[in-house]
């Protein structure tokens, strides 16, 4: 019998751009099948088109914080990508006196306390393996939190790994002459290496080293257990405090993005997800403004006794992530959806980690075929 005719390439390319980019394995495989499937799956033009075509890079892990005889960072793998045999395996945290703040555009940026005077905040790609330390602010401070972001101005961050990067650093001075610490806000620039002071503000309120949200062209950090949100404008390089609607006393919520991509909150009262947006009122004056209400007893289809806390939000989508007393599972309100991410476990913030695992970025992990 005549062997079936080659398929060709535009087909075959067309047939290996829709391999799930959340099983990383799928495109390990094809590169093994025959010569020509993995020249194209190594091509940078096809590695290129494979993450356009599937937009938001997927979700291979989150990262978490644990005391265990000291803080400690632990990566989690997503039981999506743990049960494919993916070659995408657990990143090793090398030292257990990391303290994770956030994760964005491919970089986790952590705290170490290896040396209590100093931020010790270093960037690290859990894929490459590769860390920066960042060097300390010059300005005084007795607390802080900070964020990570890509310093490439117009990037789609869809490939973020090695380049240039940013860190918004807010750190709290404490005067002791005055009611109210000032809080003021600084930028690190990989490629300067150098910090640029912006702005202050007068504020009555605790800051929370929890991830911040990156939306439009404005980071939102948490304050007092979520009471109020802290803005910071990229753009502007001004600081501004929003109040946080008073009914999620005393759940509190965390900041998420809403649908029109702007500054959401999302929180829950009694078993049921709120969520909430910013947006422009009468006279161009902002508001907060309640949008969806998921009952998740229907939609886990439990009873009330179930325990649920919100604890994550993943930047590029709708998804939001929600512990429970069987485990963490990613919820998806526009659509319903919910998918079961890791085990039941201790949680307070997770930090969700997505890439794309590709040839190229992960060239010299993976053994060969």
């Amino acid at each position: 019998m005549a062997l079936p005719p080659d398929l060709i390439d535009d087909a075959t390319t067309e047939i290996l751009l829709r391999l799930p980019p959340d099983d990383p394995a799928c495109l390990v495989r094809a590169s093994v099948a025959c010569k020509a499937w993995r020249q194209l799956v190594c091509d940078p033009a096809f590695l290129r088109r494979y993450r356009a075509f599937h937009g938001a890079p997927p979700l291979l892990g989150f990262l978490r914080n644990i005391y265990d005889d000291g803080p400690c960072a632990q990566f989690v793998v997503a039981a999506a990508a743990a049960a494919s045999a993916s070659p995408f395996s657990e990143p090793v945290l090398e030292r257990r006196n990391w303290w994770v703040l956030e994760c964005r555009h491919g970089r986790v940026l952590i705290q170490s306390f290896e040396r209590p005077a100093s931020t010790n905040l270093l960037v690290w790609d859990p894929i490459t393996g590769d860390q920066k330390h960042v060097p300390e602010p010059t300005e005084p401070f007795y607390y802080h939190t900070a964020a990570v972001l890509c310093g490439v101005e117009g990037c789609n961050h869809l490939d973020c790994h090695g380049g240039p990067f940013l860190v918004a650093f807010m750190g709290v001075h404490d005067r002791e002459e005055e009611e109210e610490d000032l809080t003021w806000a600084g930028v690190y620039s990989s490629e300067t290496g150098a910090w640029t002071m912006s702005s202050t503000i007068q504020l009555d309120a605790y800051m929370e080293a929890t991830p911040s949200l990156l939306a439009r062209d404005a980071l939102y950090f948490s304050l007092q257990e979520g009471e109020k949100i802290l803005k910071y404008d990229l753009i502007e390089q001004s600081l501004q405090v929003i109040k946080a609607p008073d009914m999620f006393e005393p759940t509190k919520g965390i900041v998420v993005a809403a649908e029109d991509g702007g500054l959401g909150l999302a929180g829950l009262i009694h078993g049921y997800l709120h969520l909430w947006s910013w947006q422009a009122g009468p006279h161009s004056v902002a508001e907060w403004v309640q949008g969806r209400v998921v009952d998740l007893c229907t939609l886990f289809a439990t009873v009330d006794s179930w325990t649920f806390n919100v604890i994550g939000f993943q930047e590029g989508t709708d998804t939001i992530f929600i512990s429970t007393d069987v485990g963490v599972f990613a919820v998806m309100p526009k659509s319903g959806q919910m998918n079961k991410v890791g085990e039941s476990g201790s949680y307070c913030k997770i930090t969700p980690y997505t890439s794309f695992y590709t040839l190229d970025i992960a060239k010299g992990m993976l053994p060969p075929p």
